[in-house]
């Protein structure tokens, strides 16, 4: 009878251990939210921390304003990593958030291009590098045409507001609607007498385009956050990866800014 009785005890012990191995081994994932000019250098470092630390990571990149939308719905989320302002406060004011553990990863630049196939580009632009607010002013005095992302973006906030604070006149603005998913790079490539503001990052070994101006004091800084819920110990542990230096060279080399 005490053998059975021992014999039993130590089935539930292991069922309880493997159980226990079982659900540890269920919350070793984690799903990331970008947007997408970080596709290059989080493809990296998700394939390197997986490697090392045997987590299953999935990332979704779209514009902030997709990716909120998925967090409110109750969509998987552990990492939210974007350079928005107004989408960060607002995961923050709402309670989304580990409030302490959001981490500054990267910087990145507002630049101006064109495509490489521009017949008409100013002659001001062809012996000197103007800085992006002079480039602007000279693109408006020529009446030319810009494409711009829509704020639903990083890159569409930053760059609307630059553009509303110049007060251009002549300019011919076209904003990208949401819903339209042609990049604004691949517009340009279509219309090749407009132009558009990138950023840096997404113009690392870009073909087809030419650089013609940037704005080096647009503070574009990203954050990675926490998003609250039953994986922020291992998403702690991922956003603390991100400020290695490992991946701090993964993202330098990806077109980032990285603050010395």
């Amino acid at each position: 009878m005490k053998l059975r009785v021992i014999i039993k005890l130590v089935l539930i012990f292991i069922f309880t251990l493997n159980c226990k191995n079982a659900l540890a081994l269920q919350i070793k994932n984690l799903t990331v939210l970008a947007e997408p000019n970080m596709v290059s250098s989080l493809t990296k470092l998700s394939r390197i921390y997986s490697q090392k630390n045997g987590v299953t990571i999935s990332v979704n990149f779209s514009s902030s304003t997709d990716l909120i939308s998925e967090i409110e719905s109750g969509e998987p989320a552990d990492v939210f990593i974007s350079a928005h302002k107004f989408w960060i406060e607002n995961l923050k004011q709402k309670g989304l958030v580990d409030i302490y553990n959001i981490s500054h990863i990267a910087d990145d630049s507002l630049v101006l291009v064109t495509s490489d196939r521009n017949s008409k580009i100013p002659y001001e632009f062809l012996n000197q590098s103007p800085d992006l607010v002079s480039a602007l002013s000279i693109l408006d005095s020529y009446g030319s045409e810009i494409v711009i992302d829509h704020d639903g973006t990083s890159l569409g906030q930053y760059s609307q507001q630059l553009v509303t604070d110049l007060n251009l006149k002549q300019i011919k603005i076209f904003n990208r609607l949401q819903e339209d998913k042609n990049s604004v790079l691949n517009i340009i490539n279509t219309n090749p007498q407009s132009y558009t503001i990138l950023l840096s990052s997404e113009v690392k070994d870009k073909k087809n385009i030419k650089i013609l101006s940037s704005f080096k004091n647009s503070q574009i800084f990203y954050q990675a956050l926490v998003i609250a819920g039953d994986n922020m110990e291992n998403a702690r542990e991922f956003v603390k990866f991100l400020k290695t230096k490992e991946a701090i060279s993964v993202f330098y080399n990806s077109g980032f800014i990285i603050e010395q």
